[in-house]
Formats: C-alpha cells, structure tokens, sequence
C-alpha cells in the first residue's frame, strides 16, 4: 500500500480509497489499522464538512459550483449538498467526483455530514448501538415512527386526526407508537381516501417497506415468530426484495397468529392499490406494463386493473413469468377473500374492480338492475291496471 504523497488531503484520499476497495470486496483483514481508520475517519468528517477541505474534489466542481451553487455559503456540507441535488446538470469531470464521494458515504453513512448533523438527535436517541456503516438502515426504520417524521407531519397534519385520532387518544406523549398511525394511513391509502401530499408520503413508505420488511414495525411485532416459522431462508438470506412479504402472502392460510395474518391481509390490500407496493408482480410484469399500461398512471388500482384485464384478453400474450405471477395473486386474492370478506360496500367495491374478472361482473350486476327496472315497470303497470279497474266498478 503506496499511500505517501505529498499532502495530508492526498494522504487520506488514499487510504480512504484503500478501506472502501477492502470493505466493497469484503476482504477478510482489512489493510489499514483500526486505530489508523479512526484517525481516519475523523480527518475524513472535517474535510466532508468544508468542500474546500478536499482540494481534488473543490478544483474538479469549481465552475459548477460557480454556475450552480453561486449563492450557497461554505461549510456544514452545504454547497456539497447542493452539487448532489443538481448532479444531473454537473460537467463530467465533477459528476464523477460527486458520485465517488456518494458511494464512500453509502458504505459508511457517517461520512455524510449533512445527514449526520440533520439527524444528529435522532441517532442519538435511536441508533447509538447501530456500528457507523448500519446507521442509515437504522434511520429508515424509525422513519416508520410518525412523529418523528417532519414531512410526514405535514404532507398528512389532517389526514392523521381525521382518521387516527383513536390511536392517538391511547397514546402518551413519550409514547413511539411502533408504526401504528402510519398502519392506519396505509390502509386510507388503500381505501384511496388520503389527500393528494399525504398519499405521496405514505406511497414512499409503502414502496419501502414492501422491500424490507424491517421498515414495517407493525409486520415486525406481529410476524416475527410466523417469519421464523415459515419463510426462515428468506429472512435469513436478508435481501431488500421483498422476498419475506412474498413468503407471508404465499402462506395466507398457514398463519396462526390473527395479527400477523391481519398484516398481510393489509399488505395484500394495499398492493391491489398500488402495484409498485407488490415488488415481485412489478419486477416480473414491467416490460408488460411499459407495452400494455403505458398510458395508465400509477396508484390507485389502476395499473393493477390493466394487468389483469391484459391478463384476461386471449390477444394479449404476456411474459410468462408476468402471467404465473399474476395468477399467483388472484389465487391470493381468493385466499384472502375467504378469510376476510369484504366488509362494506366500499371493500367490496375494490374487491370488484381489481378483479381479473371485472368487466363480467360488472356486467351481471347491470343485467340484474336493469332485469329489476323493466319487472319495475311491468309491476307499476299492472297495479295502475287494477286500481283503474276497480275505479271503474
């Protein structure tokens, strides 16, 4: 390892390059000391702090930082903040630059200033066990805690008291609610009675947590034992692709637990709604929904209402893995059916219209009104006959 340069910022530009190489190919022993990396660490968070820190990265950006970035003042990371939000508008030379510094703050997110100073107090409270490397998984997951999500505060400030007030009548001041009040937001998404800022918010969540089940509290509490029983390889293997969720919703019937089986109900429930919520369909169906959903825009059922009549049209031949997924969930829509018919004219409703089978039902039903309309007519007649008839007598 050559890292003797001329400066100190060369010095740990290189033995920086060194731990993130050692710790993306996850080598057993990594080359640079523990006492070294702590060192290291601390030069690196006071070089992110200032982009003039890091003469490399300043001179590379300069012009844009001139052109984009003209009126944002140094220090606490600003106007590095401010080359990552105008990244698409960066020269290339700068770009490059940008996202190298990115991909060292992925694998260790404490070497992102702005995030560590915003969040500082929420670390603090939440994640001061979490190793620096795990500290942004640990910012997701108590994301889910409503209050202590700002944006999601105001986007839904009176969606909440609308629709959760129950929920926060039993809560305490100190109390974290453990994802409660954005369960029952999610469920108003999929009732599609949310205002438009608040379903935005809980649409980002929803598409979250339906990758990694540990940003779900709710799921957590109520599945854990029913997670370790029936889908242990999936948990175990700890990917962010939704392959717990699936493993729950594959297995409806097999559930024991009634909350645990209410949660997958729910999610079952909101993916009809949304079907970016159901990563596995999405995965397997996107080039079908790019050819045949085109023109239909997201949420709200209705991409998930095209798929299934794209599904039921002999004409259209989709992909096969699209089309066995695509089963798969009428087949788990049945399973939940049964276990928990719709309650309501409005569950009912939506049940209906993302049925595969939506236009034939649809059909009997305005057969049947209008078969009860002309029997209308007819009896209306026939009693205006009669009661002429004996007027007449």
């Amino acid at each position: 390892m050559d890292c003797f340069q001329e400066s100190l910022v060369d010095v740990v530009i290189c033995l920086s390059t060194t731990v993130r190489n050692d710790t993306l190919q996850d080598v057993k022993e990594q080359r640079v000391s523990i006492k070294c990396r702590k060192q290291l660490r601390v030069e690196e968070v006071e070089m992110s702090e200032d982009i003039r820190l890091e003469p490399e990265l300043y001179d590379a950006c300069k012009p844009d930082i001139t052109r984009l970035c003209q009126n944002v003042a140094f220090g606490n990371a600003q106007v590095i903040e401010c080359l990552k939000e105008n990244k698409r508008q960066l020269t290339q030379r700068c770009h490059q630059k940008i996202f190298k510094l990115q991909e060292v703050e992925m694998v260790d997110p404490e070497l992102d200033y702005q995030l560590m100073r915003v969040c500082k107090h929420m670390i603090r409270r939440f994640c001061t066990e979490s190793e620096g490397k795990n500290t942004l998984q640990c910012l997701k997951q108590n994301k889910n805690n409503y209050r202590l999500n700002p944006v999601l505060r105001k986007a839904c400030k009176a969606d909440i008291p609308k629709f959760c007030q129950p929920i926060l009548n039993q809560a305490t001041p100190d109390s974290e609610l453990e994802g409660q009040v954005i369960g029952c937001l999610k469920l108003k998404y999929a009732d599609q009675r949310l205002s438009p800022d608040c379903e935005a918010q809980i649409q980002v969540i929803l598409q979250e947590s339906a990758l990694d089940y540990r940003l779900d509290p709710q799921l957590q509490i109520h599945c854990t034992a029913e997670i370790s029983r029936l889908c242990p390889e999936e948990a175990a293997a700890q990917e962010q692709t939704g392959q717990v969720e699936e493993c729950l919703k594959v297995n409806l019937l097999k559930i024991k637990q009634d909350g645990c089986k209410k949660e997958v109900l729910n999610m079952l429930k909101e993916s009809k709604a949304d079907i970016f919520v159901d990563p596995v369909l999405h995965t397997a169906c996107a080039l079908d929904i790019k050819h045949q959903c085109a023109a239909i825009p997201p949420g709200r059922g209705r991409q998930m209402s095209c798929l299934m009549e794209a599904l039921q049209d002999k004409r259209v031949r989709l992909q096969p893995e699209c089309k066995k997924n695509s089963r798969n969930r009428i087949d788990m829509w049945s399973s939940a059916a049964k276990v928990a018919p719709a309650e309501g004219f409005s569950d009912l409703a939506m049940q209906v219209m993302t049925s595969p089978s939506k236009n034939y039902i649809l059909l009997v039903i305005s057969a049947g009104v209008a078969l009860l309309f002309v029997m209308g007519l007819l009896c209306g007649r026939f009693t205006k006959r009669v009661t002429q008839e004996l007027k007449d007598r």
